[in-house]
């Protein structure tokens, strides 16, 4: 009888025993994993990832982000009818907007102008027909750290008690331990237990997304935001490099001159080398303004053919159609994808953030019709065999610069189809006008100039890329130089 009782109370505290021996694992910090992660940690820092939701104590977050992010730079106060202290989260705030949580943990609705824009310096609207109140705060899977859904209405179990607030997390916004795991074995035993390193682009995926079953989801023309992983599965780059590949995770993208690292850590030209040794733009635009252009809105569309995030698509349809015939479905919900699943850019959104479409609509640059563009796009890096018979030569075409690096002069050249006035000028980067180069009317034919690295006054400029644009009628192309003293 006793050697039963003993062997029942062994059954008991064994288990005891076991979960002591064995402790769950916990979460450390960000500010821990710096100790021995120092140059990985001052990149992210300056990334947008730890800023995704901010925890405000009555004033303004002026503090909570680096100095480069947005908020800082661009304070603004709550919506009209708010104060500090009636808000208990800001949503973003470090590159293109910002939201506000209410102190029940609901999201600011129910009124105009509750989202502020940083790239137009404006306010919008966000679900202002949902009334306060009423739209709970969810998105803590890919805004937080640690993120515990809790749905089961008590708001005792959700986070600071916030009835609108669905879940609990450890820390707000993205830090080293939701995509590394929770870190304290690895503190405690840093030779002995390894942290996770998952690099694959399904990993990054989890929250660059936003349709189910990975469709580019879209609406009022534009890409719906935070889909580079959906773009990504539906362009020719699914088969061959990855997000990281590209990117470096822990660095920013959107302050990527500025801040430590490389967000971006490739040239196009690493892997499409004789695509960019050949292009019939020569110079600018550079591969991502046409294979990359703002097709996706986070915040703001600066123009019907140009919003504030670049697309992950990367393919390009040099057909003569626009966005709303050739790339979202009828409905506008979607973008198309062909048999193969693969999705295409239209040249409106290729195009038209440097040129104008036949109203005026774009960039500043010469008017061109989407079928000009087309004759203009098709075999643009000379890998076709074939050649489209409609091609329509242009007024003037800008060329090449030789040498390009250069020091102390260098040739543009450039042809005229018919005789005309021709203006070409150097600009500088900010737009200031350096230099003219020509000003005068050409007869048809190949001609060049000559630029002597100085300006109107004969002063040495400094090393640098500058434009060279040149004008005629309503024509203006520009071609990137570098001049290297």
């Amino acid at each position: 009888m006793k050697s039963r009782s003993h062997s029942l109370l062994i059954f008991l505290i064994l288990p005891v025993l076991l979960m002591m021996a064995s402790p769950v694992a916990a979460y450390v910090g960000s500010d821990v994993c710096a100790n021995c992660h120092g140059s990985q940690h001052a990149k992210w820092i300056e990334s947008g990832h730890p800023y995704k939701l901010i925890k405000i104590f009555d004033e303004a977050p002026t503090h909570s982000f680096p100095d480069i992010a947005q908020y800082p730079n661009d304070p603004v106060d709550p919506p009209m009818g708010y104060t500090w202290s009636d808000i208990s989260y800001t949503i973003g705030g470090y590159g293109w907007k910002m939201r506000w949580i209410d102190n029940n943990g609901y999201l600011v609705t129910g009124i105009e102008n509750n989202q502020y824009n940083f790239e137009t310096d404006a306010w919008t609207n966000y679900h202002i027909d949902e009334p306060a109140g009423t739209k709970p705060y969810d998105c803590g899977s890919c805004h937080t750290t640690g993120w515990v859904p809790s749905d089961d209405g008590i708001a005792g179990n959700n986070q600071d008690g916030l009835e609108g607030m669905l879940g609990t997390f450890f820390a707000g916004g993205v830090h080293c331990e939701q995509c590394h795991g929770q870190g304290d074995d690895h503190v405690n035993n840093p030779h002995g237990v390894n942290m996770e390193i998952d690099s694959s682009s399904e990993f990054c995926g989890q929250c660059h997304t936003r349709d189910p079953e990975n469709h580019i989801a879209s609406g009022a023309g534009f890409i719906k935001h935070h889909e580079q992983f959906d773009e990504w599965l539906h362009s020719p780059h699914a088969s061959g490099p990855g997000c990281n590949n590209c990117h470096d995770p822990h660095s920013s993208v959107k302050f990527d001159p500025v801040a430590p690292g490389y967000g971006t850590n490739v040239s196009c030209e690493n892997c499409h080398a004789e695509q960019a040794a050949f292009t019939a733009h020569m110079g600018y635009p550079d591969c991502k303004n046409c294979h990359m252009p703002k097709a996706s809105k986070s915040a703001v569309a600066i123009s019907d053919y140009e919003g504030d995030l670049r697309t992950h698509i990367w393919s390009i349809n040099t057909d003569p159609v626009g966005k709303m015939e050739g790339m979202f479905t009828p409905d506008g919900m979607y973008v198309i994808e062909d048999d193969q699943g693969m999705a295409q850019i239209t040249l409106d959104f290729a195009c038209y953030s440097c040129h104008q479409d036949e109203e005026g609509t774009g960039g500043n640059n010469s008017m061109r019709t989407l079928e000009e563009l087309s004759a203009f796009a098709f075999n643009m890096h000379g890998t076709l065999s074939d050649v489209r018979p409609e091609v329509i030569p242009s007024v003037v075409m800008l060329g090449n610069a030789f040498p390009n690096p250069f020091n102390p002069q260098t040739k543009v050249s450039f042809t005229v189809e018919s005789p005309q006035h021709i203006t070409l000028s150097v600009f500088d980067m900010s737009g200031q006008k350096v230099a003219v180069l020509v000003d005068q009317v050409f007869d048809e034919g190949a001609h060049c100039a000559d630029w002597n690295g100085k300006n109107t006054l004969g002063q040495d400029v400094a090393s640098g890329t500058y434009l060279v644009n040149i004008r005629a009628k309503s024509v203006s192309e520009s071609l990137k130089i570098q001049l290297v003293r």
